[in-house]
């Protein structure tokens, strides 16, 4: 149980799994205009490859951003956001808590 807290509150694994979560969602509903070709028809493609694009674009600069506030660092496992969820720390990011990250929360969740 005390592993399952630990990565509940890591981070960059919630930033990423939530941002995954939302970006199958939106390719799930974009598939709907395509009734006849669905995933195979050309114009899903592009919309598919520019989504995962700027968004795991996005990701990258957003974990550089939390890196450089040292919220988060680099995990000890060598993970790439492209290669989807993993089940370790870091959940696939490449990023975990840093310690004094870690130590701010637990301050502040005492009351929880």
């Amino acid at each position: 149980m005390e592993n399952e807290n630990k990565f509940d509150q890591q981070i960059a694994r919630l930033i990423y799994h939530k941002t995954l979560s939302i970006m199958k969602y939106t390719l799930n509903l974009e598939e709907q205009k395509y009734t006849e070709h669905g995933r195979d028809d050309s114009r899903f493609k592009f919309f598919k490859k520019e989504l995962m694009r700027k968004t795991f674009e996005t990701l990258y600069e957003l974990f550089d951003e939390l890196y450089h506030l040292k919220i988060s660092e680099k995990s000890m496992i060598d993970e790439d956001l492209k290669n989807g969820y993993q089940p370790t720390e870091s959940g696939g990011s490449g990023y975990v808590n840093t310690k004094s990250f870690n130590q701010w929360l637990q301050k502040n969740n005492k009351g929880n």
